[in-house]
């Protein structure tokens, strides 16, 4: 049994999501909120604070954009002990930036919105070595969690924080086609959300391909589909949205570096 408190700054899509999985789990956990704008956030709560008071203990949680990390920095580091787990889900902003100004334990996360469902993958990096505070054990129950090294979380960024975006995007294109070709556009987006939820049951050990060789047979539709897919540089397009989110991702570390 986890006994913590949680201070989760920014309450937007990621902390709104980051505070209902807490609030899922039996740990005996005190979750505080805060936002500049409580009333932006998804949860509608009105127990979100505009502004942190001192922090002696637990975890504080930084959900904020990365541009305005300098100014939260400004702000409010003689309120944050040493004590104090400081945790980063900030994309591009690394370990090594917060080590300027604290000398705390940081832990530096990548997660997507799927822990409010408590059944996430949380891949992160840190500047210690032991669980200091349980949190790890507190972020297991939010879903599965790998440590990596940090040189690589601009690329686990592009794929994974970035990923689901493309995902929903390819579906709303797949509606957009389907409605071209003569489904209305409601039983269009109907299909297609059944045909999402259908894919976890298609998942399994075998590498991707494989699963797609099982599905297609010989000059069917789906090996058409597939092909065209290819002719079209599919894999070009792909290659080129990952890279793009990737150079996103160190422009936005050395613009705060040098800031």
């Amino acid at each position: 049994m986890v006994n913590l408190d949680i201070h989760i700054v920014g309450v937007g899509n990621l902390g709104s999501s980051l505070s209902t999985g807490l609030n899922h789990l039996k740990d005996d956990l005190t979750v505080y909120l805060y936002d500049q704008i409580p009333e932006s956030s998804p949860l509608k709560s009105s127990h979100i604070m505009s502004e942190i008071e001192n922090i002696s203990e637990g975890v504080l949680i930084l959900c904020i954009k990365p541009k305005d990390v300098k100014e939260f920095i400004s702000l409010n580091s003689h309120k944050i002990s040493e004590n104090v787990l400081i945790c980063t889900v900030l994309a591009g902003v690394e370990i090594a930036y917060f080590e300027k100004y604290f000398k705390n334990k940081i832990i530096r996360l990548m997660p997507n919105l799927s822990i409010k469902e408590n059944n996430g993958f949380i891949p992160y990096t840190k500047n210690y070595q032991e669980d200091y505070l349980s949190f790890l054990e507190v972020l297991g129950g939010l879903g599965t969690i790998s440590e990596y090294d940090e040189k690589l979380f601009h690329i686990i960024t592009s794929i994974f924080g970035s990923g689901p975006a493309w995902y929903l995007e390819l579906s709303s294109k797949i509606v957009e086609a389907a409605e071209q070709s003569g489904l209305e556009k409601s039983e269009a987006n109907k299909i297609i959300r059944e045909l999402v939820r259908s894919l976890p049951s298609f998942l399994s050990d075998d590498e991707f391909s494989s699963t797609v060789d099982k599905i297609k047979s010989p000059n069917g539709t789906t090996e058409a589909g597939l092909n065209s897919l290819v002719n079209d540089s599919f894999d070009k397009i792909i290659y080129n949205a990952i890279n793009s989110a990737t150079n996103k991702s160190r422009e936005i570390s050395q613009e705060i570096n040098n800031d």
